[in-house]
């Protein structure tokens, strides 16, 4: 659930807090091991990801953290709120340096099958940042058909669907589609109105 209190009432700490969770800064040397276990999770890569499946060793994905922290808007670890054991990781992929001034990012998180169950809460949270802090104007996901757990969650949340790219991902031996949804801040503020 999004905090109640409004931007100036938070203490430059309580930014990066919701309410059972905590959202910290990437380490290499500190979370690669962390991120590459995330990673291989069915839950995150293989139920997100278009890519070829493959073993995901540690040299893959500290390629893969190094692209988000210089490509994104936001790249953080989620964390319970009183313990440092990160369990998923989210980001706000940021558009090309070109594209910068249309405001878009495209939304991604990956959480441990256990904890799942925060999603909403840091999908919230990411939202709220973006909108309240980042200055963005659209907050995008692209889910692959075979995770539409993925896009139940932002459903729930209040993403709309925009369209999808009918049988574009090959896996498991069939075609699959991809949901595109989307959240604008309009969309957003009225949802908290």
């Amino acid at each position: 659930m999004v905090s109640e209190m409004s931007d100036e009432d938070e203490r430059p700490s309580e930014a990066f807090e919701s309410e059972n969770l905590s959202y910290r800064n990437y380490y290499p040397s500190e979370h690669d091991q962390t991120f590459n276990t995330i990673q291989e999770y069915a839950s995150s890569v293989i139920n997100f990801c278009a890519s070829s499946s493959r073993p995901m060793d540690l040299t893959f994905t500290s390629r893969v953290a190094k692209h988000l922290q210089r490509n994104s808007d936001l790249f953080v670890m989620i964390e319970y709120y009183d313990e440092c054991d990160p369990l998923g990781t989210l980001f706000l992929e940021s558009s090309h340096r070109d594209m910068a001034h249309h405001r878009c990012a495209k939304l991604g998180i990956g959480m441990l099958k256990e904890f799942q169950h925060y999603e909403i809460e840091a999908i919230q949270w990411a939202l709220n940042w973006a909108f309240n802090r980042a200055g963005l104007h659209r907050v995008e996901m692209n889910i692959p058909s075979w995770n539409m757990r993925l896009g139940k969650v932002c459903d729930e949340v209040g993403f709309q669907i925009e369209g999808k790219r009918r049988e574009c991902f090959f896996k498991d031996g069939e075609w699959h589609d991809e949901v595109n949804m989307s959240m604008l801040k309009k969309d957003w503020v009225q949802l908290r109105a």
